[in-house]
């Protein structure tokens, strides 16, 4: 399997679980819904069901990746 597909299916996985988490009040991230995408505190995008900022979910901290949310 390439590895763009690898990470595609490994992000939807993500959202998933995430989407999961916050319905049971678990999850760390706030859902925007009209966007969906879960935002840090700060409000930057850390996961949509398309890309995931794994440094930020990670609490890496900001990463190149960020700047891709705008």
């Amino acid at each position: 399997m390439p590895r763009s597909e690898y990470r595609r299916r490994e992000t939807e996985i993500l959202f998933g679980i995430e989407l999961l988490l916050h319905r049971w009040g678990l999850s760390d991230f706030v859902l925007d819904e009209g966007e969906q995408v879960f935002r840090d505190r700060d409000g930057r995008a850390v996961l949509s069901r398309h890309h995931a900022d794994r440094g930020r979910l990670l609490g890496e901290g900001t990463t190149a990746s960020q700047r891709q949310f705008g």
